[in-house]
């Protein structure tokens, strides 16, 4: 009983002493990732902050063109308000006109009454005529004045006439001045707003243009930046595992160093009862019994000395899988929390719950990950199926074990603070697969 405990312990020690941390290969690719995407990010932080600066520019030459745009409307304004008042102006004239004309018309129509009465009455009226038809001096004197008079106001009707009429003239030239001189301003006021709203049109389109290069560049960054801080999450991932594993196999080479000096003690207790029954067999035996006894000796000496041969396989799993059975058990332990070396309900770590879940189900597996993965046939993790085991290491050095499920997804007990839950070989992807035989 107690050779086959010592066995027992041996093995121990063996497997045990397996377990290695993972390699460092993904994690210095994890690290390329890193790298490159805080290259990238800041390469398009760069091109997002010239695109910046390009747009604050343009807005920039577009608030100088509005306020261009709204002095050229202010002269516009000034300019409909002018003519609004030249407009009144060319009313007021047409009116002027009007009545210039009306007179005119009426001094044309007074100097013909006057003619025709002239040749009406047949009279001379000349101022020679007046003095010789006088009667007396002082008719004379009043015919001449009379004369002079109609005279006078013939020729200031005629110079009035001529004086309205030049008025009218004046009038129109200048009317027609101010028309052309708002004219000509407004057809230049038109063409300036032209050629900045033409300008501003260019700008607003390079503004849009900028503000969508900004945008596919925020999406690249961004982008980027989740790259990152999945190839970080990824990287710290593989650090608590490789911890864990670490702890693991300082923890299990305790164990191992404790296994030896049991085994070392029992060997050494086993050897003192055998000298202790030979010296009795000695003192009441015969000779034949002494060298009976004595090849056993050796044969002991031998069997301490060379040391016992050991496979470090595992067996193989009693018990067939059954695929749903395994799942339905396995996910009622789902939220437990990670507890390293939990083999219970209470608590679980990764090859614990996995021995657990089994065993429930018949089947009889070793105790931890190094072992477990000798359980069976090794496939490529894109053949697994629900049921098998998925292995994360080196065969010989894994560090990690879960539970197939089926699609690419698997229930494990992660690492300590964490649950059992599910998980995907997308987001941590095992290294090899394994089917119960």
């Amino acid at each position: 009983m107690k050779k086959k405990l010592l066995t027992a312990l041996l093995v121990s020690a063996i497997t045990l002493s397996s377990v290695a941390l993972p390699t460092g290969v993904a994690a210095d690719e994890l690290e390329d990732v890193i790298n490159q995407q805080e290259q990238v990010i800041k390469d398009q932080q760069d091109k997002i902050d010239a695109l910046k600066d390009q747009k604050a520019s343009t807005e920039t030459q577009i608030s100088a063109l509005e306020a261009q745009i709204a002095e050229v409307q202010a002269q516009a304004d000034e300019l409909m308000k002018k003519q609004a008042e030249l407009q009144s102006e060319v009313d007021d004239l047409n009116q002027q006109i009007a009545d210039l004309t009306a007179r005119i018309e009426k001094r044309n129509e007074a100097l013909k009454e006057q003619a025709r009465n002239v040749q009406l009455n047949s009279k001379d009226t000349s101022i020679v005529s007046a003095i010789l038809n006088a009667k007396s001096f002082s008719d004379a004197i009043s015919r001449v004045q009379s004369v002079n008079t109609m005279v006078k106001a013939n020729s200031e009707m005629m110079q009035q006439q001529e004086e309205d009429k030049q008025a009218v003239e004046d009038k129109q030239v200048e009317t027609q001045a101010k028309l052309d001189e708002i004219t000509e301003a407004q057809s230049a006021l038109e063409v300036k707003a032209g050629d900045l709203n033409d300008k501003q049109l260019d700008l607003n389109i390079l503004k849009a243009d900028l503000e969508s290069q900004q945008a596919t560049e925020e999406g690249k960054k961004q982008e980027a930046e989740q790259k990152k801080a999945d190839a970080e999450a990824e990287k710290a991932a593989q650090e608590e595992a490789a911890r864990l594993a670490e702890e693991r196999r300082q923890a299990e080479e305790a164990a191992a160093a404790q296994a030896a000096a049991e085994a070392a003690a029992q060997a050494q207790e086993e050897a003192n009862n055998s000298s202790a029954s030979t010296g009795s067999s000695n003192n009441g035996g015969s000779n034949n019994n002494s060298s009976n006894n004595g090849n056993s000796n050796n044969n002991t000496g031998n069997n301490n000395g060379g040391g016992t041969t050991v496979d470090p396989t595992p067996s193989i799993p009693s018990g067939s899988v059954n695929a749903s059975a395994i799942i339905a058990t396995a996910e009622r332990y789902l939220g437990v929390p990670y507890l390293w070396g939990g083999t219970t309900p209470s608590g679980f770590d990764c090859s614990g719950l996995v021995q657990y879940v089994y065993a429930q189900n018949g089947i009889s597996l070793p105790r931890v990950t190094t072992s477990q993965e000798y359980a069976g046939t090794v496939i490529p993790v894109s053949q697994a199926k629900a049921g098998d085991l998925y292995f994360f290491g080196s065969r010989g050095s894994t560090h990690h074990v879960a539970i197939a499920t089926g699609g690419g997804n698997y229930i494990h007990a992660p690492q300590t603070g964490d649950v059992v839950k599910y998980s995907t070989v997308s987001w941590y992807t095992p290294s090899f697969a394994v089917r119960l035989n």
